[in-house]
């Protein structure tokens, strides 16, 4: 898509306002949260550490973010590394980070099962110093398995 810049079709204009992406996660076991505390630079074997350890020891606050996204095989990733399912089907262009705010609501737990449901809030399209860009946004809920929100993200992907 090389000098062609972004383009949106009218299938994509059509998503804004509906559920665009959900998944289910696995139950959440002790080896999970402690893959996530080595993987962001703590220690493993020191988590959790203190008075009440285990199943009822809150997982680290952006945990649950880890927790949902679905393993897949490196050779099912795009060209460069992303998950298919990131972006808005009918959305294309060269891709960058636009920003992403979380809110975190109520503790994940061991035992916890985790739904996502994204929601694509808004496609705008912009003249840009450089040319058209156009901005999607999008808002993922997070609940576990009492129905309960446990937390809320907000994405924005800027292509030109």
């Amino acid at each position: 898509m090389s000098g062609t810049g972004p383009s949106v079709s009218a299938a994509a204009r059509r998503l804004v306002g509906t559920v665009t992406y959900s998944h289910v996660s696995e139950p959440i076991s002790l080896r999970h949260i402690r893959e996530y505390v080595a993987a962001t630079g703590g220690d493993p074997d020191t988590w959790p550490a203190g008075p009440g350890d285990g199943p009822t020891t809150a997982a680290p606050p952006l945990f649950f973010h880890a927790a949902c996204r679905p393993v897949v095989a490196e050779r099912r990733l795009q060209e460069d590394g992303q998950y298919t399912f990131l972006g808005v089907t009918g959305v294309s262009g060269r891709s960058l980070a636009g920003g992403n705010t979380y809110e975190v609501i109520a503790p994940v737990y061991i035992g916890d099962v985790l739904t996502t449901s994204e929601r694509l809030v808004a496609i705008d399209e912009r003249q840009g110093r450089s040319g058209p860009l156009v901005i999607t946004t999008t808002e993922t809920t997070y609940t576990n398995q009492r129905g309960a929100l446990v937390a809320r993200y907000r994405h924005v992907i800027v292509f030109h």
